[in-house]
């Protein structure tokens, strides 16, 4: 993995739109390590790229891959690929599905 860090933009207000990517899958980095540096998500866009998100968006990365495996056990269509925006808004990181 390249290591590249996603930098989601600051986004003035509810309205603006940060960051979009087209998403193949969200993961996470070594998530059985122990003792080591916390396990940090990453997502893989349909064009290749890879980038590590950063730490606080942990939890949300995991809830969506259970939504993701949820939905695959289920028989449902698959989550992914999708877009998913990453910004800074009101001082706080989110990433949302679109």
């Amino acid at each position: 993995m390249d290591n590249v860090e996603l930098d989601p933009p600051v986004v003035a207000a509810p309205n603006r739109t940060g960051l979009v990517l087209d998403v193949a899958t969200v993961g996470l980095v070594n998530p059985l390590a122990i003792g080591e540096e916390p396990t940090r998500p990453y997502i893989q866009c349909t064009d290749e790229r890879v980038f590590l998100l950063p730490t606080a968006l942990r939890d949300w990365a995991i809830d969506v891959i259970a939504q993701h495996h949820a939905c695959l056990s289920a028989g449902d269509t698959p989550m992914f690929p999708r877009q998913i925006e990453f910004g800074v808004l009101d001082g706080g990181l989110y990433a949302e599905l679109l």
